[in-house]
């Protein structure tokens, strides 16, 4: 525990706007009374975030995710009063539980990474006030299968154009690339980077894997993207051109299935991948585990082989390679400090004023991403 408690103490001093707001949240207690459910990577950054809404008055419960939750971080944070669900073991079959164990709670607000819990609330008919949504795979899912059911205000926190631009692009992009060459010690330089999905993450991705010599291809079904794609210089090709193509593989869609088996076979003999997706299911490892014969090669490094003359290698067994591979610290604290101060002015928003906000998902309110940008500005010309 002392290990965490330093590295949380250090993050904390890298968090100088989410260390303010909490200060203030100490003073203001915006979430008196109120119980707050998050489903969200537990790691140093989300302590410091989670201790901030504790220091405003909630009573916090969390659930992380399997491949990410660092344990040592979750024994301080539960000293500090927060109920942890995490259990080392856990697998689907035990998160869809604890899912269903937190939608029964009746929480007031919750905070969600991937849409699931916010679901599982739907489902069993228990609304909180409001909440707020992490990433683009849940904003997806709650505006494409359940934009009829959402009956109370939710935050996206990922239509904000500051996480856009500074965690995801920037965040993710960096962390991302870090996490493929670290867990393979490979160079990037002349190999072709193939990275699915031109959004802000992909983008990122793109930028910081050129950044360190590689030759990129973009794939996304859309044209505009891809005319974006070429305008920053990069290539583009069609899913099948760049299987034939690639060295390195990296999806960033939100979307499951972009990489299946059938994609996978047709890539060269030594093809690398690795996922910057919210879920495990981008490349779809189930199957690859049924069709080709697996062997670790490091903790983070799986070989599979279709025969003699063809392996694959999947980073992270297609988890979210910049936190779930080993010695990955997910994006940098700084990043993550705009990011999360995001989280908690919008649930304070929510706990005060969730009456006069729209039901369904809608983007940061202006005035916070303006606050937060001011915010950030001064604590960068401070350093």
């Amino acid at each position: 525990m002392g290990d965490a408690r330093g590295r949380i103490a250090w993050t904390r001093r890298h968090m100088p706007v989410l260390a303010s707001v909490a200060e203030e949240f100490s003073r203001t207690r915006p979430f008196d009374g109120l119980g707050i459910g998050l489903r969200i990577h537990l790691e140093p950054k989300t302590a410091v975030l989670i201790n901030a809404l504790i220091r405003g008055g909630a009573q916090v419960t969390a659930l992380g995710n399997v491949g990410t939750t660092q344990f040592d971080t979750v024994a301080e944070i539960e000293s500090w009063g927060c109920e942890v669900l995490d259990r080392p073991d856990d697998d689907a079959h035990s998160v869809s539980a604890h899912l269903e164990h937190m939608a029964a709670m009746g929480f007031d607000l919750l905070l969600d990474n991937g849409a699931e819990l916010i679901v599982a609330c739907i489902e069993a008919g228990r609304l909180p006030l409001g909440a707020t949504e992490e990433t683009t795979s849940g904003a997806f899912l709650l505006r494409e299968q359940y934009a009829q059911r959402v009956g109370m205000p939710v935050i996206v926190i990922n239509d904000s154009p500051l996480k856009s631009i500074v965690e995801n692009k920037y965040g993710v992009g960096e962390s991302v690339v870090d996490a493929v060459v670290s867990t393979t010690n490979i160079s990037l330089h002349a190999k072709v980077v193939v990275v699915f999905g031109y959004g802000w993450c992909g983008r990122g991705v793109a930028q910081f894997a050129a950044g360190r010599g590689a030759n990129i291809l973009v794939v996304d079904p859309d044209p505009v993207k891809l005319l974006e794609a070429a305008m920053d210089g990069f290539g583009t090709a069609s899913a099948s051109e760049a299987a034939r193509i690639g060295h390195v593989f990296i999806t960033a869609t939100g979307r499951d299935g972009v990489v299946d088996v059938d994609l996978i076979r047709q890539m060269r003999d030594g093809a690398l991948l690795a996922n910057a997706g919210h879920t495990d299911r981008e490349i779809t490892v189930s199957e690859l585990k049924d069709a080709a014969s697996a062997s670790t090669l490091e903790p983070s490094l799986t070989r599979y082989e279709f025969g003699a003359d063809k392996s694959v290698f999947v980073i992270a067994d297609g988890q979210i390679v910049n936190l779930a591979a080993q010695g990955s610290r997910g994006n940098s604290i700084e990043s993550m400090d705009l990011g999360f101060t995001l989280q908690a002015r919008s649930l304070e928003l929510l706990a005060t004023h969730s009456k006069t906000l729209p039901l369904g998902p809608h983007p940061v309110p202006e005035a916070i991403n303006h606050e937060v940008a001011l915010a950030v500005l001064d604590a960068m010309r401070s350093a």
